[in-house]
């Protein structure tokens, strides 16, 4: 797919990513729902994103590590080095961030979602250990935060918390981004969400672990992904609203 030519010049993609248990199938869903986005979930081909039909912009959803990463490791041994524990993770995409970006007219929607609640969930639902959660978040932070450093023009961050306690805000932001007009039907998203259908946006999992006051000490076992984590909200925010940012500035100086 990524070698030979496209015979549609026009078509464009999209590939959302993100730490487990962030919202990547969420919003995957809610960029589906528009009438010009065929979005795939978890294609580790990569084959899909030619397939789909009819469509403006074909996307996949993939999650870091344990999917997709950012370059291509050899696979020869790979996952045998896995049981050894001489890795982490063994990808199970063919392709990495860095081929799908071989597509010129590819963006990439990362979603980050506070580290507590990522890990927690990925230890309640996904029954993992804590120390394989905190790896999974802070790979998937640290991956998104190279990505901003070196295609900033071609990512757009979307905050897992403004997702679900402003949905209108964030979608239409993510329509900008994506170059298509907002759709009302994208907001029902949740509806179609085939892995966690719900009624409504769930603004219960925004900061849970902070409202239930559950401290995981992610900032002692991964200080280096949760600055990271910091900064690109920190950039989601100044982004979203600049004159706020500037008066406060100005206020504070």
């Amino acid at each position: 797919m990524f070698r030979g030519p496209d015979g549609l010049q026009q078509r464009r993609h999209v590939l959302v990513i993100g730490a487990p248990r962030s919202g990547t199938t969420l919003l995957a869903t809610i960029i589906g729902r528009h009438s010009e986005v065929g979005m795939m979930n978890e294609d580790i081909t990569g084959r899909g994103l030619r397939k789909v039909l009819g469509r403006t912009i074909t996307g996949n959803k993939l999650c870091i590590p344990n999917q997709i990463q950012l370059e291509r490791a050899s696979r020869f041994g790979w996952r045998w080095l896995k049981k050894l524990g001489v890795v982490g993770e063994a990808p199970r995409s063919q392709y990495s961030i860095t081929d799908y970006l071989q597509l010129p007219k590819l963006k990439v929607v990362a979603i980050i979602r506070h580290g507590n609640d990522s890990i927690s969930s990925m230890m309640v639902r996904g029954k993992s250990k804590l120390k394989k959660a905190v790896r999974r978040w802070a790979e998937a932070i640290e991956t998104i935060g190279e990505l901003k450093r070196s295609y900033a023009d071609r990512l757009l961050v979307v905050n897992f918390e403004d997702l679900v306690l402003s949905p209108e805000k964030t979608v239409r932001e993510i329509c900008r981004f994506l170059e298509i007009n907002f759709e009302a039907q994208m907001l029902d998203g949740y509806l179609y969400n085939a892995k966690y259908p719900e009624t409504r946006f769930n603004a219960e999992k925004a900061y849970r672990c902070v409202k239930e006051n559950r401290e995981l000490g992610v900032e002692v076992l991964a200080p280096a992904a949760v600055r990271i984590y910091e900064n690109l909200l920190s950039g989601q925010r100044q982004r979203r609203a600049p004159k706020e940012v500037a008066r406060k500035t100005v206020s504070h100086n």
